[in-house]
């Protein structure tokens, strides 16, 4: 058995691995090609009100740890461009407040803090980021709702149409309940 996905720290959720080497390679194909879709729940500050497809470029500074994201390339300093990777992250609101929204995102590229640098460029920071999010808003719902960790959860995995010796697995959704300090948080954004 072999883990063929992985999550950020602190982020909560599914994983998927293969039992065999003939189960590994055909998850990893499927990441690869982007025909399996992996949904994520992200309670993120503010109030967003539509569905929203969001397309740029991402560089990961390996020393900190950390990345930027930019709408073009020509943002970066002409050092970074080479090594910068496209990013496309689709997201809809579930349920929101003035203080907080609910989205559903789809990771469309599956690179390293997409979601949570990408959801910061906007405005829209994930409650409990220390890295990419807002201070004064993690310590606001650390304190009255208990958030130790950045609010965004690995929720669904959803197969394409699979022929053959993984037929079985074709068109099928495996989906991870939100965890209890998700929830509390959501019930404190209200």
């Amino acid at each position: 058995p072999s883990v063929c996905s992985r999550l950020d720290r602190n982020t909560s959720g599914l994983i998927a691995a293969g039992f065999s080497i003939r189960g590994l390679q055909f998850l990893s194909e499927q990441f690869r090609t982007r025909d399996l879709h992996k949904y994520y729940m992200a309670l993120v500050a503010g109030c967003v009100t539509r569905q929203q497809k969001l397309k740029g470029y991402l560089y990961k500074d390996e020393k900190t740890n950390k990345v930027e994201v930019h709408e073009t390339l020509e943002e970066f300093p002409e050092h970074l461009k080479k090594d910068a990777l496209a990013i496309e992250t689709v997201y809809e609101p579930v349920a929101s407040t003035k203080q907080a929204t609910l989205l559903k995102v789809l990771l469309v590229t599956g690179r390293s803090h997409q979601i949570r640098a990408h959801l910061s460029s906007i405005n829209h920071p994930i409650i409990g980021d220390s890295k990419y999010g807002d201070s004064s808003i993690n310590e606001q719902f650390r304190k009255k709702a208990g958030t130790k960790r950045q609010l965004l959860h690995a929720y669904e995995m959803v197969f394409p149409v699979c022929e053959g010796h993984f037929s079985y697995l074709s068109q099928k959704s495996f989906q991870a309940p939100l965890p209890n300090d998700f929830l509390k948080a959501m019930e404190y954004a209200k």
